[in-house]
């Protein structure tokens, strides 16, 4: 069962690729020639949505097929959460575009869905027998429920992100501009980070640090701490590690996930620059030229409405039913945590976001980027509490 659950998944990985590519196609004005001599943009945005839904199909097979073979619902580890995550947000955005009619944010959201079932990919796919604390079926209600909250808020970030395209000048020099430009580089980062470690995977790259054990699955620039600099590799005729992890980040992985973050920003660093030189410009300005003729108000009437969708189901998913089955699990509802002062802190953002925009009379510009800070907000929660801070769920 596991072999097939990763047949269908790589059936769904490639089919969110081709689903990126028809709607970016569709966006750019490419047209595709009818037999009656006639052109149809249309139709790349209808291949494009016929893919996603397709890959979505196939996987939640996948999802099915890994639960029946590891006897768990296939939500315990990141592997599976992120995995899980991508498959909430291509579900969002086949539910959505489908009731809303809105074909371009595929070209916005598709490309989300795959960047993170990559990410996903870099973790280890082995399915471990579950810690005592997760044997429970609120695993499975708590976590789905919270990931799905999660993938529809991802719509409303989208839809924020494109209004913010729209009704911007990127033409000239501006704070939006440069924000906007900063949150593009935010997703080459991911991009660069997923490319590099499965780089090193295929060469099956792999040292160990002796006094932690901590595996290192790219070359160590950060060591952990107490291991003398330059005692660990060598890679490149550099002896590596180059420094030390901070102090303020304990635990026994603090030195790996450190080193993963600087690895980042290197590899971020490096595409972001290649691309501008092919470019010559801002890469704002490509995008921005994608929704040059979508009306703003569509974009935030969809983006609250995402959230508004999104907020409920989160705050049952990560708070409630986390709080229910932590009682039940730790003998407390609440114990600070720094997931749940972290899930805490997103359920009141977006508590604030709808404040705002229900009582204060919040549209436009504002909200816009209320939801984009929002996204990154989420993105912390998911992935930087999972790898740089210790606490009960770092078993993620």
């Amino acid at each position: 069962m596991m072999g097939v659950s990763s047949a269908f998944l790589g059936t769904a990985f490639v089919s969110y690729v081709f689903a990126t590519i028809f709607n970016v196609i569709g966006v750019t004005g490419r047209k595709i020639k009818q037999k009656d001599g006639k052109s149809a943009r249309k139709s790349w945005f209808t291949w494009g949505y016929g893919v996603a839904v397709f890959g979505v199909a196939a996987q939640a097979i996948a999802l099915v097929t890994r639960w029946i073979g590891s006897g768990h619902a296939p939500v315990s580890d990141m592997f599976e959460y992120m995995s899980f995550w991508a498959f909430c947000i291509m579900l969002a955005f086949v539910v959505i575009s489908g009731v809303y009619k809105f074909p371009v944010l595929g070209a916005f959201v598709c490309p989300v869905g795959v960047f993170v079932l990559a990410y996903a990919s870099v973790f280890s796919r082995t399915a471990e027998p579950l810690i005592p604390a997760l044997q429970s079926y609120w695993l499975y209600i708590h976590v789905t429920t919270a990931a799905l909250g999660e993938g529809i808020f991802t719509i409303g970030f989208a839809a924020a992100f494109m209004y913010l395209l729209r009704i911007t000048n990127v033409q000239e020099k501006s704070r939006t501009g440069k924000f906007l430009e900063f949150t593009v580089f935010l997703f080459l980062a991911l991009f660069s980070y997923v490319i590099t470690a499965l780089a090193f995977n295929a060469g099956a790259y792999s040292v160990q640090d002796q006094t932690s054990g901590s595996i290192y699955n790219i070359p160590p620039l950060v060591g952990p701490m107490g291991v003398a600099l330059g005692s660990m590799t060598h890679w490149l005729g550099m002896s590596l590690p180059l420094f030390d992890v901070p102090n303020w980040l304990p635990g026994a992985k603090s030195g790996s996930n450190f080193n993963g973050i600087v690895w980042t920003l290197i590899a971020a660093c490096i595409v972001y620059g290649i691309l501008r030189l092919i470019a010559n410009r801002p890469l704002v300005h490509y995008a921005s030229k994608w929704v040059g003729d979508v009306e703003p108000e569509m974009l935030d009437e969809l983006s609250y409405r995402a959230i508004a969708i999104g907020y409920p189901i989160f705050s049952l998913g990560a708070l409630v039913f986390a709080m229910i089955w932590a009682q039940e699990a730790w003998g407390q509802f609440w114990s600070w945590d720094p997931k749940e002062v972290w899930a805490l802190i997103t359920w009141l953002y977006y508590t604030l976001y709808l404040h705002l925009r229900l009582t204060q009379g919040w549209q436009g510009k504002a909200a816009a980027w209320m939801a984009v800070g929002g996204f990154a907000v989420v993105l912390f929660l998911l992935i930087g509490v999972n790898l740089v801070i210790v606490g009960l769920h770092s078993y993620a």
